[in-house]
């Protein structure tokens, strides 16, 4: 497992943060895509009336969107960063401190990373770095 400093988690942001707004875009379309379809399905007719539904993105819309998925989530695993929550943007740089490994955690929106929390705590354990 790659352990980041601080400052190179920091120094990673300009890249990532591009990368985390396509992942998020990406699955926000795709899940919604899917539950149009999803309601459509189910809804035939109500009534006595069509249903009025949004139309549904195209299968190749929905397989260019899979595509972007993979490729980011590849890239950010790659670089050593793990994903936790596409939609908020959500990641974390292992770390070392005091001898443990901990998480640096970073989330879409904020001014730059600023967070860690103990690998067993998860999000609600973030504390200031």
């Amino acid at each position: 497992m790659q352990l980041f400093s601080v400052e190179e988690a920091r120094a990673m942001l300009p890249r990532v943060i591009p990368l985390l707004e396509r992942l998020r875009d990406s699955f926000v379309s795709l899940r919604s895509a899917r539950a149009i379809e999803a309601t459509r399905r189910r809804a035939s007719v109500a009534d006595g009336h069509p249903v009025a539904l949004p139309k549904a993105t195209n299968e190749e819309d929905q397989a260019l969107q899979q595509e972007t998925l993979q490729e980011c989530t590849a890239l950010l695993t790659e670089w050593g960063i793990q994903l936790k929550d596409p939609e908020r943007g959500l990641i974390d740089f292992p770390h070392e401190r005091e001898g443990v490994v901990v998480l640096l955690c970073y989330q879409l929106g904020e001014s730059e990373l600023k967070y860690w929390h103990p690998i067993e705590t998860g999000y609600a354990g973030r504390q200031p770095i």
